[in-house]
C-alpha cells in the first residue's frame, strides 16, 4: 500500500469506529435485537419513544466518543494533503463531488484496511460482508439522497469505473473496481483485459512518423483551440497507414498529456466474445490517466446507418474534454456528441513518401533505396514507419542488415487483405520465362507493368495526374479462349510489381439482393487500395456486362450495379485484371476506362510445341525422348488444356506404378481432347 493512502486509510477507520460508538452510545446491540426497543434509530425523539420504560443502557461509550472525535480532528488530512494523494487525483480527474469522492474513501480504505472491513461488518450485522451504501452513509453522516445520487448509473464514480454497484437503494452493495484500485496502488499500467487492446503512449515517444508539411501545419492551428476543458473532438480523416496515430500523438504532446490508442474493431471483437461493453471502461481508463483517448478506425462502431449501439452513444456523450478519432471518411460524418474539428490526411505525394522514407531508412543505412520504395508503393507515413520497424525485427533476428526483400515482405504482412470469402490470395505466381506468347503481347504486358511502376512520374511529376484528372489506378481486360494464359499473364504482372494478387470469387460478391452487390464490391475496392493489392476478376463478363434496355425493374437493378463499378474502377488507385472469354459482352463503357485491352490468340504450332516442353516437369527426365513437334502438330489445344493433358499422363504413370513414358503423354493429350469434344486424330506416340 502505497503511503499516501494511510493517512486517508486511518481517517476512514475513525470515522467507523465512531459510527458504532454512536450506536453504543445509543443502547444498540445490549439486547434482543429483534425487540423493536433495540433497533438503532438515528432520530433521538423516534429512539426515545421505543426504548422508553426499557432497561436499555445509554451512554455507555461516551468518553470512547469524545476521545475518537478528537482523534479524528487530528488525523483529518487537509484539503490540500487529500488532493496530492491518489486518491485526490483520481478525485479531480472524475470530476467526483465531496460526497462521491467520500463513498471512494470508504471503499478504498474497505479494500486495503483490515479493521475498516470489520467495523463496517459491525455496522451492517446479520447480512452478508460487504460495503453496503447504509454503512457509507453511517460513516459519512451523510444523507442518504446525496449518497443515491452519487451512485446513480449516470454519475462520475460509475461513469469513471472506480466502483461497481450490486442491488438498489440504500441496500446496494459497493466495490472498488480492481482496475481502479490497482492504480490507487502506483501501479500505472494497464489491466487485463485492456492490457492486451489498447496502447498508452507517453508525450516523449518517438514515433519515427514524417508527416506532411500541410498536415502539421493544420494539427498546429488547432492546439490552441483544444485547450478547454470542454467536449470538443478532431477527426482525423485519411486512409488506412496515412498516419492518423501520430497526428493524434502530436495533438496530445502538445498539449502535454499523454495519448491513449484504442483500436475499435479488436475492441468491439473483444465485446463480443465476452458480451459485455469494454469502450466506456476505455474512456474512463483515459480520463484516470488524464491521457487523451484516440479511437483508432472509429468509423466501425456506426452501423449501416450510421448510428452508434447505445452503450457506445453513452460512452461518447459522457467523455469529457478532448476526443480524437481516426475515419477513413468511407462511413461519412462521424456523431460523436460534440463540436467537431476535422483534420483531412489524404494519401501523400511522391516528395512526402521519399521524404519518410529517407527518414526511417537513414538510421539503418538503406536510404538509397528510399525513391524506388516511394514510387512502387503509395502508403502513407504511418504504415512506411511501421514497415520498417517490423523489417527491422527481422532484420535483427536473421542477424542481417535490411534488405529490399525484407522490406517487400514486410509491406505485404503490413497491408494485408481483410476480404473474408469475397477473394483468395494467388500465392503461385508465375514469371516471363514461363509466358509462351506473341512478341506483340509481351510487349503490351511489358507496357502495363512499366505503367504502373512509373506512374508516379507520370502522374505527379509530369502533371498529368491534375491536368487530365487522370487516377492512379492501373486497369486492364485479358480476352481469349480458355487456357490462353490470361490468369497467368496477372500473376506475371503481380509478381514483377511484388504485388499480391487476390482472385475475386464473383459467386460470393454478386448477391440476389439488391445493393448488396455493391456493397461487396466496395468492400473489395476499399481493402484492395489500402493493402495495395492487385485484383484479378476471373470470368468478369458476369459482373461487368453490357448494360441493356431497361424493361423489367431487374433490369434497372443489373445496370446501377455496372454504373456502380464502372464509377469505382476509375477511382480504384490500385492495380486491376479482368479476364473474359467474351470480350464482346464487356460493357463498352467500362472498356474504354480500362488502360489496356490485350487479345491472348490460341497458339500457334510453336508455342504449342514449347508449352509441352515448358509445362512438363524436369525430373520427369523425358524432355529429350519425346517428339513434343508431333504432339503439338496432333492436338491443336491451348497452354490450359496441355497443362491439364501433362497431369493426367502423371497419374496414368502413377496408377501403373511407374516412372512417366512418352506413350503416356501421348495418351494424356488423347484424354484431353476427347473431352474437349473435339475429333481425335489418331492415337500415336511420335517416337
Amino acid at each position: 500500500m502505497t503511503h499516501d493512502l494511510d493517512a486517508i486509510i486511518t481517517e476512514i477507520r475513525l470515522y467507523a469506529e465512531a459510527a458504532l460508538v454512536r450506536r453504543l452510545n445509543a443502547g444498540s446491540g445490549f439486547a434482543d435485537p429483534r425487540i423493536p426497543a433495540q433497533i438503532y434509530l438515528r432520530d433521538e425523539a423516534a429512539l426515545a419513544r421505543l426504548a422508553g420504560g426499557t432497561l436499555r443502557p445509554t451512554g455507555t461509550h461516551k468518553r470512547a466518543e469524545i476521545a475518537l472525535l478528537h482523534q479524528i480532528d487530528a488525523a483529518t488530512v487537509s484539503d490540500d494533503d487529500a488532493r496530492a494523494t491518489r486518491v485526490g487525483v483520481m478525485t479531480a480527474r472524475l470530476g467526483l463531488d465531496p460526497v462521491a469522492g467520500g463513498i471512494l474513501a470508504v471503499a478504498v480504505a474497505y479494500a486495503l484496511d483490515l479493521d475498516t472491513r470489520e467495523l463496517c461488518h459491525a455496522l451492517a450485522p446479520r447480512r452478508r460482508a460487504a460495503l453496503y451504501l447504509e454503512t457509507c452513509a453511517d460513516v459519512l453522516q451523510t444523507q442518504p439522497a446525496d449518497l443515491l445520487r452519487a451512485i446513480a448509473p449516470g454519475a462520475p464514480l460509475r461513469r469513471g469505473r472506480a466502483i461497481v454497484v450490486d442491488g438498489d437503494g440504500l441496500s446496494a452493495s459497493i466495490e472498488l473496481l480492481g482496475p481502479a484500485l490497482a492504480w490507487l496502488l502506483g501501479d500505472d499500467g494497464l489491466q487485463p483485459p485492456l492490457a492486451g487492446l489498447l496502447e498508452l503512449m507517453a508525450p516523449e515517444a518517438d514515433l519515427g512518423v514524417v508527416l506532411p508539411a500541410p498536415t502539421l501545419a493544420a494539427l498546429d492551428e488547432l492546439v490552441p483551440r483544444l485547450q478547454t476543458t470542454a467536449p470538443i473532438a478532431v477527426v482525423l480523416r485519411g486512409p488506412r497507414g496515412s498516419g492518423r496515430r501520430a497526428a493524434a500523438h502530436r495533438l496530445a504532446r502538445a498539449l502535454g498529456r499523454s495519448l491513449l490508442v484504442i483500436p475499435v474493431p479488436p475492441l468491439l471483437a473483444y465485446e463480443q466474445r465476452v458480451r459485455t461493453s469494454l469502450l466506456a471502461n476505455a474512456l474512463a481508463t483515459a480520463r484516470l490517466r488524464d491521457a487523451v483517448p484516440f479511437l483508432a478506425e472509429a468509423d466501425a462502431l456506426y452501423d449501416e446507418r450510421g448510428e452508434l449501439a447505445g452503450d457506445h452513444l453513452e460512452a461518447i456523450t459522457s467523455a469529457p474534454g478532448l476526443l480524437i478519432a481516426g475515419s477513413s471518411g468511407r462511413g461519412g460524418h462521424l456523431e460523436l456528441r460534440r463540436p467537431a474539428l476535422v483534420v483531412a490526411m489524404p494519401r501523400t505525394e511522391l516528395d512526402d513518401r521519399e521524404r519518410a522514407w529517407v527518414s526511417v531508412l537513414t538510421p539503418h543505412g538503406a536510404q538509397a533505396q528510399a525513391p524506388e520504395l516511394a514510387a512502387r508503393y503509395v502508403i502513407g507515413p504511418g504504415a512506411i514507419a511501421d514497415v520498417v520497424a517490423e523489417a527491422t525485427r527481422y532484420a535483427a533476428v536473421a542477424g542481417g542488415a535490411i534488405e529490399i526483400t525484407a522490406l517487400e515482405a514486410a509491406v505485404g504482412r503490413r497491408l494485408s487483405l481483410r476480404l473474408g470469402t469475397y477473394g483468395t490470395v494467388v500465392h503461385r505466381k508465375a514469371l516471363f520465362s514461363e509466358l509462351v506468347l506473341p512478341d506483340d503481347v509481351i510487349d503490351t504486358i511489358k507496357d502495363m507493368i512499366a505503367m504502373v511502376r512509373e506512374r508516379s512520374q507520370i502522374l505527379e511529376r509530369w502533371g498529368y495526374a491534375r491536368h487530365l484528372g487522370i487516377s492512379r489506378g492501373v486497369s486492364g481486360l485479358y480476352s481469349g479462349e480458355p487456357g490462353t494464359g490470361k490468369t497467368m499473364a496477372a500473376s506475371v504482372v503481380a509478381s514483377a510489381l511484388g504485388l499480391e494478387l487476390v482472385r475475386i470469387d464473383l459467386s460470393a460478391v454478386v448477391s440476389k439482393y439488391v445493393g448488396e452487390t455493391e456493397k461487396n464490391l466496395a468492400k473489395i475496392f476499399d481493402e484492395a487500395q489500402d493493402a495495395h493489392a492487385m485484383l484479378l476478376f476471373d470470368e468478369a463478363d458476369s459482373l461487368f456486362g453490357k448494360r441493356t434496355e431497361l424493361k423489367t425493374a431487374q433490369d434497372r437493378f443489373a445496370n446501377l450495379e455496372v454504373n456502380y463499378i464502372l464509377q469505382r474502377m476509375e477511382s480504384f488507385d490500385g492495380v486491376s485484371v479482368l479476364t473474359t472469354n467474351a470480350e464482346s459482352s464487356i460493357d463498352p463503357a467500362l472498356q474504354r476506362r480500362l488502360n489496356f485491352r490485350i487479345r491472348f490468340p490460341e497458339p500457334e504450332l510453336e508455342e504449342r510445341e514449347k508449352l509441352w516442353r515448358q509445362l512438363l516437369p524436369p525430373s520427369t527426365q523425358l524432355h529429350e525422348g519425346v517428339d513434343f513437334h508431333a504432339l503439338a502438330e496432333k492436338f491443336d489445344m491451348t497452354g490450359g488444356y496441355i497443362k491439364n493433358a501433362v497431369v493426367r499422363a502423371a497419374v496414368i504413370a502413377a496408377r501403373a506404378g511407374r516412372q512417366m513414358m512418352g506413350d503416356d503423354l501421348w495418351a494424356g493429350a488423347h484424354h484431353e481432347y476427347a473431352e474437349m469434344g473435339k475429333v481425335m486424330p489418331q492415337l500415336s506416340s511420335g517416337l
